[in-house]
């Protein structure tokens, strides 16, 4: 049966955030405590399973779990597969899913606040090695926590999983873990999400963005964009526009399970980029100013013992996971460390701002044209 959940305390959380009180969200207590949410989900999963294509519906279901008394507590919720690559039947047997829940019902629960969430599930079914997949994609998102609060909160769970369309009743346990939501996160900077395809260049705060570009460098991950998408902006990341503002963009990154770092057996490279392995790094940033980049390694180089902590002392990794863990950040710190490797892997790859503004305005003038055909 599920085990008793752990839950933060407010004052807690806001020592962690480091954000006033007047900025709170509703939810934010929930991505405040950094302990695991052990629950229940009662649902028809074999359905969610089967759940490919797209105009999905929501599937009927039940959360439960035991609050601080230990009394038993439940909810109802609707759930839907998300994602896409993820979503491919060849690679994962169990897709990840968006919860929803009825907030009249959890006012004043362990998921007060909640509405839509996301869940990053285990993936595949019978694989107990996919549980450190999960854990080192969390403790990526916990790692840019800790370079920017301009960054999705997540909270680690163990779902005991129920489905509802087998005649016998079997539990399995896995490990999973909540995504922040694209609202939740705009409403704690005070900005709303870019609902466009295309990003302007020119429109993006070049410290946001060389922050978020050097992280996809720390974690080895070169399949990202934040200035296009092939249906809306952007590929693994999502930008955000600050209210009373038209420039100074902030991009976010999120999904990092193809990355080098997570090395999961199904990931891939970028095509752009033949020649590399999963666990090469192949630095993708803008030519931002060198005052800019330069103040950006700095501050992942005051970040570095906070980054190693998390990582060494978490509890999640073990063995070959956490040793391979711990060498690629090696890696990263010595490149960015040392001046001939910086130049070469960082600053003599730089994009030009010219060039990409020239290319995203020639897309747009493209679909435009196409439009009026």
């Amino acid at each position: 049966m599920y085990s008793r959940p752990i839950v933060s305390c407010l004052a807690a959380f806001w020592l962690i955030s480091g954000l006033s009180a007047a900025a709170q969200a509703p939810n934010y207590e929930f991505f405040g405590s950094h302990e695991e949410v052990l629950i229940r989900l009662e649902a028809p999963l074999t359905s969610l399973k089967k759940q490919r294509g797209d105009d999905l519906e929501w599937l009927e279901g039940v959360v439960r779990w035991e609050d601080e008394a230990g009394v038993a507590q439940s909810t109802d919720v609707k759930i839907r597969a998300r994602g896409k690559y993820r979503r491919l039947r060849s690679t994962c047997h169990f897709p990840p899913y968006w919860v929803n829940f009825k907030k009249s019902q959890v006012k004043g629960t362990l998921f007060d606040g909640l509405d839509k969430v996301k869940i990053v599930s285990h993936c595949r079914d019978g694989f107990s090695s996919f549980e450190n997949y999960i854990y080192k994609e969390y403790l990526c998102y916990r790692t840019y926590n800790i370079i920017t609060d301009r960054s999705f909160r997540v909270r680690l769970a163990r779902i005991e999983y129920l489905d509802t369309e087998r005649k016998k009743e079997k539990v399995d346990e896995h490990v999973a873990f909540f995504i922040e939501h694209n609202d939740s996160l705009g409403e704690r900077m005070d900005a709303t999400m870019f609902e466009g395809r295309h990003v302007l260049p020119s429109k993006v705060s070049h410290e946001d963005l060389c922050r978020a570009e050097l992280f996809q460098f720390f974690v080895g991950n070169t399949d990202f964009s934040f200035f296009t998408g092939e249906e809306e902006c952007c590929h693994n990341g999502k930008v955000f526009i600050p209210n009373g503002k038209d420039d100074e963009y902030i991009p976010v990154p999120y999904d990092f399970d193809l990355s080098g770092i997570v090395n999961t057996p199904y990931a891939i490279v970028d095509p752009h980029f033949p020649n590399l392995s999963v666990r090469d790094r192949h630095y993708r940033g803008m030519g931002v100013s060198r005052e800019t980049l330069q103040d950006t390694l700095i501050h992942y180089d005051r970040k570095k013992d906070e980054i190693y902590d998390l990582w060494q002392n978490s509890g999640l990794l073990e063995g070959a996971d956490l040793k391979g863990a711990i060498r690629y950040i090696d890696e990263f710190y010595d490149f960015i460390r040392t001046k001939k490797k910086r130049k070469r892997e960082i600053i003599q790859k730089l994009r030009s701002f010219e060039v990409m503004e020239r290319a995203i305005l020639e897309d747009i003038e493209k679909e435009k044209q196409e439009a009026e055909q």
